[in-house]
């Protein structure tokens, strides 16, 4: 409390001075009026209002609703100091936006416990306030990062795999293995590049969203071939639906790597000998992917967090623990792109739902 500045709100001379005395050690601002109580506030720095109800011109009531309503930073806590007493009065004192009221004639030490309780939510206010603005440029120093690494990584990345694409082409028996696996894991990696850089730029706003004419057919089929060798070696079954108009307009590009991040999650979770369907619904006003698997489910209480960043759940041997990971949102950034939502839900017979709609343009 010690240094605080408080304006003080009456037209009685007699008592801003009894005011004064009772706030010892405060910085205390008086003034006569509502009108000159709003100029200082435009002009001063001010830690905390007492303001008298019942003054002529302008009354207190219009007074605090007219400095709750003024955008300014932080918490400035405004206390109503009036006779009135009635239960109307004090509603409209918080209709108005009073932080809390002290009666007159004022006990002196109340004033000061209660003026002091409202200063030390003042300043916590502050605290918070400077805690989130600190977090929030840890935040941006570490998306700097990671696209600076992102950045840094990409082009020399894209050289091994077009070493290696050269490579595969004259070697043959087992180093041909070799190398197609090695192809594999670098394509991997420069994948898992370029969607850290996607889910930044849909985060910023810089990668719109570019809707086009897509063949939902042909979109769906050039997805599942990229993950069908992936289905072979597992032994997974995959299946496809495609029902509705067949041409929507939405991002190709954004769509199909949404569908791929779900079909490949899909994979990871299904043991041998099941299945994944991938289905799509075109609608006058939305398409809907969903894309459903055999894995062991998701709890309850973690659907809600699945999608967010980092969110991923991963379930072994009858376990939860939560794993970290973009793919899911990303697919989340793009739904919402597209002015749409993503849910998952349980499946018949065993195994979830992973649902994407995408609203029409």
């Amino acid at each position: 409390m010690q240094g605080s500045s408080i304006l003080v709100v009456d037209d009685e001379p007699l008592n801003r001075v009894v005011m004064r005395a009772s706030l010892t050690g405060c910085q205390v601002i008086e003034a006569e009026n509502g009108r000159r109580a709003l100029e200082v506030l435009e002009k001063t720095p001010v830690d905390l209002v007492l303001l008298d109800i019942m003054m002529p011109e302008m009354d207190g009531y219009e007074v605090c609703r007219r400095i709750k309503e003024t955008p300014r930073e932080g918490y400035l806590p405004v206390l109503l100091v009036s006779a009135l007493g009635d239960q109307a009065d004090r509603n409209r004192g918080l209709e108005a936006g009073a932080d809390d009221f002290v009666g007159k004639p004022f006990d002196r030490r109340e004033l000061l416990l209660r003026v002091t309780a409202f200063l030390r939510l003042r300043e916590q206010d502050r605290v918070i306030r400077k805690q989130l603005a600190d977090l929030a440029r840890m935040q941006a120093a570490k998306d700097d990062l990671v696209a600076l690494i992102v950045h840094d990584l990409r082009s020399p990345l894209s050289g091994v795999v077009a070493y290696l694409q050269l490579l595969q082409e004259e070697v043959t028996g087992r180093a041909a293995n070799d190398v197609k696996m090695a192809l594999q894991s670098a394509d991997t990696a420069l994948s898992r590049l370029e969607e850290t850089l996607q889910v930044r730029l849909l985060e910023e706003g810089r990668l719109a969203v570019r809707r086009e004419p897509v063949t939902l057919p042909a979109i769906v089929s050039e997805t599942l071939a990229s993950i069908e060798a992936m289905a072979r070696r597992k032994g997974v079954a995959l299946a496809r639906t495609v029902e509705g108009e067949p041409v929507a307009r939405l991002d190709g590009k954004l769509v199909r790597r949404s569908m791929e991040n779900l079909l490949s999650n899909a994979l990871k979770y299904t043991p041998s000998g099941g299945d994944v369907r991938l289905s799509v619904r075109a609608r006058p006003a939305e398409v809907e992917i969903e894309v459903a698997d055999r894995g062991p489910g998701i709890p309850d209480e973690l659907k809600g967090s699945l999608f967010e960043k980092f969110g991923s759940v991963e379930v072994k041997r009858g376990g939860v623990r939560k794993g970290f990971g973009l793919g899911l949102y990303l697919v989340k950034l793009v739904a919402q792109g597209h002015g749409g939502e993503v849910s998952v839900e349980d499946r018949p017979g065993g195994g979830s739902v992973f649902r994407m709609i995408l609203g029409g343009p």
